[in-house]
């Protein structure tokens, strides 16, 4: 059962406009609440393709699309292909301009495809064990993940839904604003930072008040996400269909330096209030 705060995202399609792919509206609200949507981002050929071989990779580990009695587990992990069909879905044009307007052009790494991993989520009523409120990790240091008040490493969190996601198929669970929360607690580790499970409990903490909101849509929609944006996995899945994601970072070169001029990801991380 989700909290009784929740509400769905209706969040624009991203529109073009003279500035580039966001309009100043859409980058506007992705400051003020740490997230934006590009609604049909990957285009449905891709996508297929895409879905595809998420389902091939599945089938080796014994998890048949059209078999539910082999979706025995609440979620399955596996890694994100590094195929034509991925290097197209991660290189979209309309993406890459939108990380130039949020993160600053020549700030990010722009990886041939997706990366990271694909959690698939089945219908069902046991806990998976990782619906815990968080924020990403960013580095390694000594082989322990940290996150750092600059966000070293990472630009943005991407959230690539592969499959239609209803509030039902549990949705990715977030808190609009949340990201200034995170920023205003990592703040005081400077640009040592902390932690990484430290800075998510520390982030879960200070955004507690927050509202919630669900990442609902189509498949081929994308979330682009600050990277101090508090979120969860949500849980039971009461949907009929897997629900699947991935969820790469956008790696940064170095940190975000929080001088003038700011980028829309820099402005939650300076701010005051």
């Amino acid at each position: 059962m989700m909290p009784p705060d929740c509400y769905s995202l209706e969040v624009a399609a991203g529109a073009c406009d003279a500035g580039g792919m966001l309009s100043e509206a859409e980058i506007g609200s992705f400051v003020v609440d740490g997230f934006v949507a590009i609604r049909g981002a990957v285009p449905a050929d891709v996508l297929r393709a895409c879905q595809e071989e998420i389902w091939s990779a599945l089938a080796e580990r014994g998890v048949l699309r059209d078999a539910p009695a082999t979706w025995r587990d609440p979620v399955v992990r596996i890694p994100c292909p590094e195929s034509e069909a991925f290097a197209t879905a991660g290189t979209q044009p309309s993406l890459w301009e939108a990380f130039d307007q949020l993160i600053g052009a020549g700030r990010w790494w722009r990886r041939q495809g997706v990366g990271g991993t694909i959690p698939v989520r089945f219908p069902s009523q046991a806990d998976p064990g990782d619906a815990g409120w968080h924020i990403e990790a960013s580095y390694e240091t000594n082989g322990q993940w940290c996150v750092n008040h600059r966000s070293r490493a990472r630009g943005l969190l991407v959230l690539y839904l592969f499959s239609d996601v209803d509030a039902d198929s549990t949705p990715t669970r977030i808190r609009p604003g949340s990201h200034r929360d995170a920023a205003r607690a990592l703040a005081p580790a400077g640009d040592k930072g902390m932690p990484w499970t430290q800075a998510a409990q520390l982030a879960a903490q200070a955004s507690a008040a927050r509202p919630t909101s669900l990442v609902t849509g189509r498949a081929g929609d994308v979330f682009l996400c600050h990277p101090f944006l508090v979120h969860a996995a949500s849980w039971p899945h009461n949907g009929r269909h897997p629900r699947i994601i991935a969820q790469p970072g956008v790696a940064l070169h170095g940190a975000f330096p929080l001088v003038a001029p700011l980028s829309p990801v820099e402005l939650a991380m300076a701010a005051e209030d």
